[in-house]
């Protein structure tokens, strides 16, 4: 009887032991952004995190172009989930702008991320004050494909000088190596606000940071682009600024593919949502103070992911019509 009991419990081992008793590891791809830039930081922080407390799943966190790139990576199915700015999301899931008559749809929303904060820097000695002084100047707009790129062509557009700028492809921290070295007199970039590209341009010396939400208000800029809003860099907000200066900002949303599992994404999102989800997330970058559930759905104009509709119902989030699950 004894070495019967024996066999029985080695075979239970062996069993137990086997790759088909293995918990199951779901893996999935999550397209961020330049890797110093706030969507590579972002993305970074969130896919570390859920790889380590939503069990079964393992995140890896692709570096792309940004905003744009992310948006068509994850409507085709490249990348299960993403960030971008809710502008383009917004165009890309409504066939809007570049996406005229090429609509995204098979794009839903998680949820907000952090605030995106157009930041048009220069240094404090450059002479330039306002929008107008940059004609003719060079001004690092973003590297096509991205969010900061896009939403450059947008304020510009709005404000006549796009074509009267030298434009220079460059993003992030590149952009502020470009005007550091004195190959850029300004460069625009959308992140939250303390950002880490004004900051460390600020270590060189005072900057200023250029007044766009004034002279945009003169425009059609808010009509036609409902989803910005004015934003107020306090001063001394970056070494250099001496005064309260408005510009615009646009949420960072966080979105995946329609057919990613309804349950997995609910998952996702209770993790990264609560509390220890947004302590973390708070080391990761002081931006994501607006991660939390009270401002999940600002910004969000296309349908929200089943799975994170089901989270926020539970959470007590109340869901508009116009962007329920599809």
């Amino acid at each position: 009887m004894k070495l019967t009991i024996t066999l029985l419990s080695l075979a239970w081992l062996c069993v137990a032991g086997s790759p088909s008793h293995a918990q199951k590891v779901e893996r999935i791809t999550m397209v961020g952004g330049p890797p110093s830039g706030v969507f590579g930081i972002f993305a970074t922080g969130i896919g570390t995190y859920l790889s380590k407390n939503v069990p079964g799943l393992d995140v890896s966190v692709t570096a792309t172009g940004g905003s744009v790139e992310n948006t068509r990576r994850v409507n085709g199915g490249d990348a299960e989930m993403g960030l971008s700015f809710a502008s383009d999301v917004h165009e890309a899931y409504h066939g809007l702008e570049q996406f005229k008559g090429k609509p995204l749809t098979n794009i839903r929303a998680i949820g907000l991320v952090v605030f995106g904060v157009a930041h048009l820097i220069t240094y404090a000695d450059s002479g330039i004050r306002t929008v107008n002084d940059l004609v003719g100047k060079r001004v690092a707009v973003g590297s096509p494909g991205s969010g900061t790129f896009a939403n450059a062509e947008r304020v510009f557009r709005s404000l006549g000088v796009w074509d009267k700028i030298t434009r220079i492809p460059l993003l992030g921290a590149q952009a502020g190596e470009a005007m550091a070295d004195g190959k850029a007199d300004v460069f625009f970039w959308t992140g939250p606000e303390p950002d880490r590209v004004t900051m460390e341009a600020a270590t060189k010396k005072p900057v200023r940071a250029i007044d766009i939400y004034t002279p945009v208000t003169k425009t059609n800029f808010f009509k036609q682009y409902p989803y910005f809003a004015r934003y107020v860099f306090p001063a001394n907000a970056y070494k250099g600024i001496t005064e309260d200066t408005s510009t615009v900002g646009v949420p960072v949303i966080w979105h995946a593919n329609k057919d990613v599992a309804p349950a997995l994404i609910q998952k996702i999102a209770a993790a990264a949502y609560g509390k220890e989800g947004n302590a973390h997330m708070m080391n990761v970058h002081a931006g994501s103070k607006d991660m939390v559930p009270q401002k999940a759905l600002q910004g969000v104009t296309f349908p929200v992911h089943k799975g994170a509709e089901e989270h926020w119902k539970a959470a007590g989030i109340q869901i508009p019509e116009a962007i329920r699950s599809k």
